[in-house]
């Protein structure tokens, strides 16, 4: 790349850090220099990564502000114990559980993860960022929701772009303490999964809290954006998560 594309690349990236800490400051986040420092290179790390396809696009600008920043959102949900424990499960690059360790040092944070070459990407990137509030599991979530240690045992639990509802639940329930929270992401959210979800919820001991609308400034790229956040009350029962692929082939309340 010659040096005029090079310093082209730099101001974008640059002006779209700027607009991230501004949005995240909008949303009653404020990030540190560390922290915007910290999510720049994260951001590098993804961009730059060739061993595997961890992310869709090498655009640090789109990684930024369409990306990192949605990860943010997930702040937005009110009466979540941050200061804990979190889970995020289908961590895939690290989204959103990289950056919500970046902005939360206090919480600690366990990336699950199926895939061994999405997983050498996220031990990559704990090493290079140092963070010490960072796990990285390599495992599914039918045989971690079974595990002592991992069972009932998290605060919160996320998942981006997982799956449908009632299996994303069915994964994440077994691992949520009765009082935590599960945060799903979710982009366009269609009547009959959120239904289909309420259903399931009743048999995974959750309950819907509420369906979170995430609102953008108008200089950001605009998409749909939903955070539903179901509530954790009262012990999974035992014979949840079922054995592996059950969730997503007999979905529940389908």
């Amino acid at each position: 790349m010659d040096p005029e594309n090079v310093s082209r690349e730099t101001l974008r990236v640059a002006t779209a850090l700027e607009q991230l800490r501004s949005q995240a400051k909008e949303w009653g986040i404020e990030l540190d220099r560390t922290q915007v420092a910290l999510l720049a290179t994260y951001t590098e790390l993804l961009a730059g990564y060739e061993l595997a396809n961890v992310i869709g696009t090498k655009d640090r600008e789109q990684i930024l502000l369409e990306h990192v920043l949605d990860s943010l959102s997930c702040l937005l949900a009110e009466h979540v114990r941050w200061g804990t424990s979190a889970i995020d499960i289908g961590a895939g690059g690290g989204l959103p559980g990289i950056p919500l360790s970046i902005v939360c040092p206090e919480l600690k944070v366990t990336l699950l993860e199926a895939t061994e070459k999405k997983v050498r990407f996220l031990e990559h990137a704990r090493a290079k960022l140092s963070l010490g509030n960072l796990e990285v599991l390599h495992g599914r979530a039918e045989d971690a929701g079974r595990k002592p240690g991992y069972r009932e045992s998290f605060d919160v639990a996320t998942a981006r772009a997982l799956a449908t509802l009632p299996v994303l639940l069915e994964y994440c329930a077994p691992l949520v303490r009765p009082g935590g929270t599960i945060l799903a992401m979710k982009g366009r959210l269609q009547e009959q999964e959120l239904s289909q979800g309420i259903a399931a919820s009743y048999e995974l001991g959750v309950q819907l809290r509420e369906v979170l609308k995430i609102d953008y400034g108008a200089q950001l790229p605009q998409k749909e954006r939903r955070l539903v956040v179901f509530d954790k009350v009262y012990a999974t029962p035992s014979k949840f998560p079922r054995r592996v692929g059950l969730a997503k082939k007999r979905p529940l309340a389908a």
